[in-house]
């Protein structure tokens, strides 16, 4: 009997202390059983090696305890399609941010420890830590029995079978690009502002400043309209319509920095004023070309979302009910 001692304080070890009483005294009367059946088939008492054969057969004290316990599992098979599907949305959008860092760095000619602060994490750092919030929100969704919330869905949720939503990659590209352009606009990632091999420097004229919390605030807000249309591909309307709000502001935002006529500053030790001053205009020559074309793209861009709203099933009424 030492051995059935042994065993059943192992299993006892690994139950919550509530069942312990309870759960051993049931496994010592149904191994009690199995002994006195076998005992009586051999017409002998067991041996310590039978014993131990028998309780090997029974099962591996973690098994056993395990079958005793509410969750046995991290993820159970209905969360892990959740899990599996989010994971690779989460690791999408990872790849983007990264991959416009890394176009950046390309164009740019400078190395990555130049171009990424010590906030940004490394790669490997971004893919493990998103692998592991994914994988404990759905842990936390599966143990506290929170999973009638994943089926919460509608059918008109989902995506057209045809003429579908953007792709997921040129979505993730996009989230990069707003990840990376909020970085930069907040001061968490920093650019040289040199031009290599010219002894110059530039930086944002005052106007930007005047200019930075309704520049950011449609930063976010353009993140958020992507993350939608990358997370819910059926949304399709309710997306246009956002993204047509969006290149609206983002086209009366920039037509008013347009005013200023002075949006970037030029400083060098080398150069005269004179020379400074010509290049200076040269550069605003420039932006007021630029600024002009970005505005002539957003209005266009606002175009296409309303075309494609007037053209959708349901027309623009019922847009906002579908998100409901």
């Amino acid at each position: 009997m030492d051995l059935l001692e042994r065993y059943l304080g192992a299993v006892a070890r690994h139950l919550p202390e509530g069942q312990r009483a309870d759960v051993t005294a049931e496994l010592r009367d149904a191994l009690l059983s199995e002994v006195e059946a076998e005992e009586s088939r051999l017409g002998r008492a067991q041996t310590r090696d039978e014993m131990e054969a028998l309780l090997v057969r029974f099962g591996h004290p973690l098994t056993v305890s395990g079958r005793y316990r509410k969750t046995q599992h991290l993820i159970g098979p209905e969360v892990f399609p959740f899990w599996w599907a989010g994971l690779k949305a989460a690791l999408t959008i990872v790849a983007g941010v990264y991959f416009v860092l890394v176009m950046l760095v390309i164009f740019s000619g400078e190395a990555v420890e130049e171009v990424t602060s010590a906030t940004v994490p490394s790669l490997t750092e971004a893919l493990v830590v998103t692998f592991g919030m994914v994988t404990l929100v759905c842990m936390l969704i599966e143990r506290f029995g929170k999973t009638a919330m994943l089926a919460r869905w509608r059918p008109r949720h989902l995506p057209p079978p045809k003429g579908g939503p953007t792709s997921r990659f040129e979505l993730a590209v996009n989230i990069g690009m707003s990840v990376v352009f909020l970085l930069w606009w907040t001061g968490l990632v920093q650019f040289r502002n040199a031009i290599p091999g010219i002894p110059l420097q530039v930086s944002l004229a005052p106007v930007w400043t005047a200019w930075f919390w309704p520049i950011l605030v449609y930063s976010i807000y353009d993140l958020g309209v992507n993350l939608l249309a990358f997370l819910r591909p059926g949304l399709a309307r309710l997306v246009d319509l956002l993204q047509l709000i969006g290149n609206l502001a983002a086209a009366a935002i920039l037509s008013a920095v347009y005013q200023a006529g002075h949006w970037l500053v030029l400083t060098s030790a080398a150069w005269t004023p004179d020379v400074l001053a010509t290049t200076s205009a040269n550069f605003d020559r420039g932006m007021r070309v630029g600024i002009l074309s970005t505005i002539t793209v957003f209005l266009v861009l606002a175009g296409v979302s309303l075309w494609r709203l007037r053209r959708r099933p349901d027309g623009v009424g019922k847009t906002l009910g579908e998100a409901v």
